[in-house]
């Protein structure tokens, strides 16, 4: 496979957590243009999450997690659980705070996320075929 074969640089990666960026700002521009729409993908939007706080170097908590995805936070934390059964993120207490948990992602996600915003990125390169 092509992508496989590239060498990962700092650049590719930070075109990566761009694109994260750009399709979670315009999931929510999306959302704001349809306010009567329940587009209801709340676990991409917690793997997109994840993918650009772990880019960024900085944790998110189940809260804020379960937040960013504009569901009801049962519904977002049954989906959050389904995420950590399928080996994708982990749960960690926050050593300072024992109310807040931070989930983490696993190499599974980083490695899944990464194939899929390279294979994106090389069809905007490309083009439509």
């Amino acid at each position: 496979m092509i992508l496989a074969a590239r060498r990962d640089t700092g650049d590719e990666a930070d075109e990566r957590d761009g694109l994260a960026r750009i399709i979670l700002r315009n999931r929510q521009r999306r959302q704001d243009s349809f306010p009567s729409v329940a587009f209801g993908e709340p676990a991409w939007d917690m793997i997109l999450q994840l993918y650009v706080a772990d880019h960024a170097g900085r944790p998110i908590d189940v809260s804020s997690l379960c937040a960013s995805t504009g569901v009801p936070k049962t519904s977002a934390l049954r989906h959050l659980d389904r995420l950590v059964e399928g080996g994708l993120v982990r749960r960690v207490p926050d050593a300072v705070d024992t109310r807040r948990v931070f989930v983490l992602p696993n190499d599974a996600l980083r490695e899944q996320a990464t194939r899929w915003l390279d294979t994106v990125r090389l069809a905007i390169e490309i083009g439509p075929s």
